[in-house]
């Protein structure tokens, strides 16, 4: 064994580089799974009547970007950081399809997305785009398209998907890039709920937030289609 690795060196020092190339694959392998499972979620909120009767409890507390300890379990403060906290960990895209978006708490949670380079789209109604209090229209100055259809029929869709595998393998492609910086998980937020006060703190809503592989391919794949539906006709050109 030893005469042949001393007469065959070259051999020593390539079986070494490779098996150092594959450990070092295989250790970084394990990181990305382990971070990707910490940041796979599966949660259910429902928003009701009851969902601003702890709100004086809130009302001088800046508590959006922490956890929450209400003792109203149906706490529109604390449900609604929940989604915030979603927007907070994206790390590459955020493609909204929403019928109603008022939210100031919300907008702001996409404002700091914009600022840290994800890239944002949203799909949403013509006529509600800009019906009094949207927020939409304070995202153009941050060059955010948005499209809808140009029809009498509503876009009511209520979704947004995070780091979608989709988008990003779409983004590193316009990019050029080979490899991704950040850890990212896909995240589907989806429920009956507008993106609005009344809808977070008033209306008998749902909001689902998952990460499962299957529902946020199937709802990233209808948004691609209604993206290049509403390519032409869709541009609301007061707005992207």
């Amino acid at each position: 064994m030893f005469q042949i690795i001393k007469d065959h060196p070259y051999w020593l020092t390539f079986a070494f580089g490779v098996g150092t190339v594959l450990a070092s694959e295989i250790f970084l392998l394990g990181i990305k799974y382990v971070r990707k499972r910490k940041l796979q979620i599966h949660e259910v909120i429902m928003f009701n009547d009851q969902s601003e009767a702890c709100a004086t409890e809130h009302m001088f507390r800046d508590e959006l970007h922490q956890e929450i300890n209400c003792s109203n379990k149906f706490c529109s403060v604390r449900n609604l950081a929940r989604i915030i906290q979603q927007i907070d960990k994206a790390a590459y895209s955020i493609d909204i399809a929403i019928y109603t978006f008022t939210n100031i708490a919300l907008m702001t949670a996409i404002e700091r997305a914009l600022k840290r380079g994800v890239i944002v789209r949203i799909i949403t109604d013509r006529e509600m785009a800009f019906s009094s209090g949207s927020k939409i229209a304070c995202l153009a100055p941050y060059g955010v398209p948005v499209r809808g259809p140009d029809s009498t029929f509503m876009m009511h869709h209520k979704f947004c998907i995070i780091d979608g595998e989709a988008r990003i393998k779409e983004i590193m492609k316009m990019n050029g890039r080979k490899y991704l910086a950040l850890p990212y998980c896909s995240i589907l937020i989806n429920g009956s709920v507008n993106w609005t006060r009344q809808g977070f703190g008033g209306n008998w809503e749902n909001c689902t937030i998952t990460s499962d592989k299957l529902l946020t391919e199937k709802y990233q794949e209808e948004f691609l289609n209604l993206w290049k539906s509403f390519d032409k006709s869709g541009k609301f050109p007061t707005v992207a």
